[in-house]
């Protein structure tokens, strides 16, 4: 089973920008939007997508192998941890565990795994790029996955 933590993110280690065509404005109902990017075992594959909604919602997004997944997010207490629940197009699922990390960039920070037993590491909020930036002012943010960063603008 593989599930996602919302608002957060999987990654691949390829010279590929993993965010590019997955910008995050409100929608026109004013629906939340997020980025969600996530780490997904040690192989380099890596998840960009986008999160939608306020307290619970839905994301949506492509691993690096071009697989869809899409599924469902929500906040458990006022501590701002929560819980999100993904399904691939090709059966496989994940389960995230997630908290508030940064409340300057309101990043969320998350863990799970996914139904054959790989580790899932996700990132997620209007401002993750910042966060995965931190202090080094790079324009480019690098996201941190185990088999290596991947870039992110």
């Amino acid at each position: 089973m593989f599930r996602l933590i919302v608002p957060v993110a999987i990654c691949f280690a390829l010279p590929a920008n993993a965010q590019s065509g997955t910008s995050c404005a409100l929608t026109e109902d004013n629906e939340n939007c997020n980025r969600v990017v996530a780490c997904i075992g040690t192989d380099g594959r890596w998840f960009n997508g986008r999160a939608f909604g306020r307290g619970t919602g839905t994301f949506t997004g492509t691993i690096s192998d071009g697989t869809s997944c899409e599924g469902t997010w929500m906040s458990r207490n006022a501590f701002g941890l929560g819980q999100a629940d993904v399904t691939c197009e090709d059966g496989m699922t994940g389960k995230v565990f997630y908290t508030y990390q940064d409340p300057y960039t309101g990043t969320a920070v998350g863990q799970g795994i996914t139904s054959d037993g790989r580790a899932i590491r996700i990132w997620s909020g209007n401002n993750v790029l910042a966060f995965l930036r931190g202090d080094t002012g790079h324009r480019v943010a690098m996201l941190p996955c185990d088999a290596g960063a991947i870039p992110m603008s």
